[in-house]
């Protein structure tokens, strides 16, 4: 019954809050992309922290440092996200139930929409079967990822969180407003695309004779497969015995906006933060056989891996793996 009565008021709601959905769909793209240029900070790091902060409201994933984080962004719009997502929240608050997005799909089920939940729940369970068998956690392009700041703080591990000069200059001044606590962290501002980043990262205090658990998500798509190459073999060139990358992957028709017409709004909205997507794998066909092959390529194997989308009829559209290093 509260199902029915929660759905009945959604359409109800629904309905005159479309003008004001736009609206908000309209102010969240202008603090998202013009903001983030104005910046010179990642809009799409903005979404990312968004989506997280949802993930939390809507009990799919206890993350109160996100919304804490989220409101003191200037690239972020609070008005603008609840104006869209308000129905859908008023649905859920009555109901106890998550329908449409933000919703957790089931294993192989996975679809575009809820491509980041996902990807965040998967990359979650990885990072914590693995946490104890290491001592420090290295996350590279941070942006405005809050795992430094939640469970992970309690644990004995040393926190590293590398990123662009402005990202982090940004997220340090919005840590302090919000009220995290951020001393545990070691902050290394680095340009992937021209800095030394292992360099940065030894100054840092970071020890190479100590196991790591690399964190690298959300950022391959963006490169090119030299550049993604590269990285791989630059982490376990500083890695000791035992470390694990956990990073993503993604399919070469979810990178040319193939796969459906989310994933080519991705595209559009990345290239409007001036992010152009690059790198991808062919994951059409004998989707576990590429992307060993392609580890392979690499001295690497993969422990736990998710491919997403693995049992509807377009097939997987991306794979969150644990790399042996």
């Amino acid at each position: 019954m509260r199902d029915v009565v929660a759905w009945i008021v959604f359409v109800v709601v629904q309905i005159p809050f479309i003008p004001l959905a736009i609206f908000g769909i309209a102010l969240s793209l202008y603090t998202q992309t013009i903001v983030s240029k104005r910046l010179g900070v990642s809009g799409t790091a903005a979404n990312v922290a968004a989506e997280r902060m949802l993930m939390d409201r809507f009990g799919l994933r206890a993350d109160r440092a996100s919304g804490q984080l989220l409101r003191t962004l200037p690239n972020v719009s609070m008005i603008g996200g609840w104006l869209i997502l308000f129905p859908w929240y008023l649905r859920y608050k009555i109901s106890g139930k998550n329908a449409g997005f933000p919703a957790l799909s089931t294993s192989g089920k996975e679809t575009v929409a809820n491509m980041m939940p996902d990807r965040t729940v998967a990359i979650d369970r990885i990072i914590q079967k693995s946490s104890e068998q290491v001592e420090q956690f290295v996350s590279l392009g941070a942006g405005y990822d809050t795992r430094c700041y939640g469970s992970l703080k309690n644990s004995r591990l040393q926190f590293f969180e590398l990123d662009q000069a402005a990202t982090q200059r940004l997220k340090r001044v919005s840590l302090q407003k919000a009220g995290i606590d951020a001393s545990h962290v070691h902050f290394v501002e680095v340009d992937f695309s021209v800095d030394n980043w292992i360099e940065g990262l030894r100054k840092s205090n970071y020890d190479p004779s100590k196991p790591a658990l690399f964190l690298w998500e959300g950022v391959t798509l963006y490169l090119s497969e030299d550049a993604v190459r590269e990285t791989l073999r630059a982490i376990k060139s500083v890695a000791a015995p035992g470390s694990i990358l956990v990073s993503d992957f993604y399919a070469r028709r979810f990178v040319t906006g193939e796969y459906s017409s989310r994933g080519h709004t991705i595209t559009k909205a990345a290239g409007m933060s001036d992010e152009e997507l690059g790198f991808g794998l062919d994951f059409s066909q004998d989707y576990a056989g590429v992307f060993a092959s392609f580890l392979a390529g690499e001295n690497l194997v993969a422990g736990d891996t998710y491919f997403m989308g693995a049992k509807t009829k377009k097939g997987v559209f991306m794979v969150v793996a644990e790399i042996k290093l």
